[in-house]
């Protein structure tokens, strides 16, 4: 009757409007019919697979994953009603919603097929319109069943984590209870015994009972006395009887129950709790809602106990920004300790032989006076000297030695000098601060920390020298830490020497020199006469936004692994608001710069 073979074909199309991406299997034994209805469902966008018969049907379903059938009734063999039967028998496939396939002349129970289990026919000849919207539809209609039997298996589960509950906090009164014969008597032992409120109300919300929990929290003398009430007649506010009121109806008119609804309940002696409640509809044999199911939990233990816990998450945040604070100040202060001993140390062991020079080069120039003299006398009293004599005297080139030796003293003596200043500048930078803040002379810290800089500031064979632009104002005196404050100079203008020298990537030694870097620091007063402001600018290629949301976290740095510890501008920014209840800002923009501005309080 066909000469379609009952293998498998699927177009592997997805379906796009549907959450299911399932597979159509069409059942027909006529290949006309087979080739319209694939090709309409094809053209949908739906993944299909036929049979040409109900046996081929039956053997692809126990290996292909289908979401709905379209069975032709009438086929040789084994027949459509029948092939229902059997799908509908097997554990397996007895979910996946068939549809028949009918002509308008065949006359078909279509009784007898619903009553297998069909959910709807299709006649034939087939309009595509008509194919597509029932196909969709039933496909929608047996997800939305799906997806409502997956919450009723969730509603059952939880309905046996309450059973189980009130099983385990009744299991002493079970022998107890041997006279009790009545259900109502046997509900009302086991409702009474669960720590839990419980009530249950009727399509109106009126209350047809409750447990004993819920009568004492609602001072009622016993459960009895709530029947026929609603929450407006309790002891329970207006605004809060009319919120029930909405959730009671929401939950009855959806059929879905709503968990764990957290609120804070005054109690009739006024104290204020939590409880978490359930809200389940109730439903007669007929599965009509007939009423709510109210289950409530006090959870004010539980609440104090999590508020606590916030509390204490909150105190160790507070902890560690702290901690975090104490381990900059740490290293800020082992590294000031670390380099002021250094420094200091050096600047001692070049003070001693300086002193020894600086002490000597006076003397020196005496007995080189003397010495001349000496000669200049004995010139004159010897004025015919033997030639060796007048030989060595042209060859020393004595009157070159009496001209040149004052002057390379004098340059000696100008070498001390310079040595001395460094050594004063290195004391300077690295002097010892004492708990409280002493006056001291903004600008020779500045000048010290470049001083010290000045090695990196030199030029070099790949670029000229980094110019120092000192535009000092007249400062005061100021009250402040001298040491910490060089170091917050010391971190800033490195960071800047640093910046201008990643600029210099891809420059040559030219193009620098047309362009030579810079650095501009600027000290002025207030407007207000409140506060000492320093600008240090460079003309690097400055940051960009990224950098500066982070450029004070405590550990980030931008430079290479061994070259920064991210510690240098937070240790600054504590130095300046901290120490000194300043403030530390600065500005950047790509391609022009950087510039730090510092504001001490006088």
């Amino acid at each position: 009757m066909t000469a379609f073979s009952s293998t498998s074909i699927t177009f592997n199309n997805p379906v796009t409007d549907l959450l299911d991406n399932g597979i159509i299997l069409i059942v027909d034994d006529v290949p006309n019919n087979l080739k319209v209805l694939s090709d309409t469902l094809a053209n949908a966008g739906f993944e299909v697979a036929i049979a040409t018969s109900g046996e081929s049907a039956l053997q692809q379903l126990e290996h292909t994953p289908v979401s709905l059938i379209l069975l032709d009734v009438m086929m040789p063999g084994m027949d459509g009603f029948e092939t229902c039967q059997r799908i509908k028998a097997n554990l397996k496939t007895r979910n996946i919603p068939i549809i028949f396939i009918t002509a308008l002349s065949e006359s078909v129970n279509k009784v007898t097929g619903f009553e297998l289990g069909a959910i709807d026919y299709i006649t034939k000849p087939f309009q595509q319109g008509e194919v597509l919207v029932r196909v969709r539809t039933h496909l929608k209609l047996n997800q939305l069943s799906q997806s409502l039997e997956a919450r009723n298996t969730e509603l059952q589960q939880l309905t046996q984590q309450l059973e189980q509950r009130v099983t385990e906090r009744t299991q002493e009164l079970f022998t107890s209870i041997e006279t009790l014969k009545q259900t109502q008597q046997l509900m009302r032992l086991v409702f009474d015994t669960i720590p839990h409120w419980v009530g249950w109300k009727d399509i109106n919300s009126v209350y047809l009972g409750c447990n004993q929990s819920l009568a004492n929290a609602l001072n009622l003398s016993s459960p009895d006395e709530i029947v026929g009430k609603n929450d407006y007649d309790l002891l329970i506010s207006k605004e809060e009887s009319d919120w029930y009121r909405v959730c009671d109806r929401r939950v009855m008119e959806s059929g879905q129950a709503e968990l764990h609804i957290i609120e804070q309940w005054q109690r009739a002696d006024g104290q204020q709790i939590w409880l978490d409640t359930s809200k389940i509809p109730l439903r007669d044999a007929k599965g009509n809602v007939f009423g709510i199911l109210l289950v409530t939990e006090d959870i004010t233990e539980r609440q104090l106990a999590q508020e606590e816990l916030k509390q204490q998450k909150q105190n160790l945040e507070e902890a560690l920004v702290e901690l975090q604070g104490t381990q900059v100040q740490l290293v800020q202060s082992e590294k000031m300790s670390a380099l002021g001993n250094l420094v200091a140390g050096v600047a001692h062991e070049i003070n001693n032989p300086v002193g020894f020079l600086g002490g000597n080069i006076q003397p020196a120039l005496d007995y080189i006076k003397d010495i001349f003299g000496l000669i200049d006398l004995y010139q004159q009293e010897y004025s015919n000297p033997s030639g060796i004599i007048v030989d060595e005297i042209e060859a020393i080139d004595l009157d070159y030695i009496r001209e040149d030796l004052p002057k390379l003293v004098g340059s000696m003596r100008e070498g001390v000098k310079r040595i001395r200043d460094i050594s004063t500048s290195l004391r300077t930078f690295s002097r010892a601060d004492s708990d409280r803040p002493v006056a001291c002379n903004i600008h020779d810290g500045i000048d010290s920390t470049i001083l010290i800089l000045k090695h990196r500031l030199k030029p070099s064979e790949t670029r000229p020298e980094i110019q120092v632009i000192k535009e000092y104002g007249q400062l005061p005196l100021v009250e402040c830490f001298a040491g910490q404050l060089n170091q917050v100079f010391m971190n800033i203008l490195a960071n800047a020497i640093d910046a201008l020298e990643e600029s210099n990537i891809g420059r040559d030694f030219e193009e620098i020199k047309v362009n030579p870097n810079w650095i501009k620091i600027i000290t002025k007063i207030s407007d207000n006469k409140q506060k000492v402001i320093i600008n240090i600018k460079d003309n690097g290629k400055g940051m960009n936004e990224e950098v500066k949301s982070k450029v004070f976290d405590h550990l980030f740095t931008t430079k290479a692994v061994g070259k920064g510890t991210g510690l240098g501008l937070a240790i600054a920014r504590q130095i300046v608001e901290e120490t000194h209840c300043g403030k530390l800002s600065f500005n950047s923009v790509i391609g022009e710069g950087t510039e730090f501005i510092i504001e001490i309080p006088l």
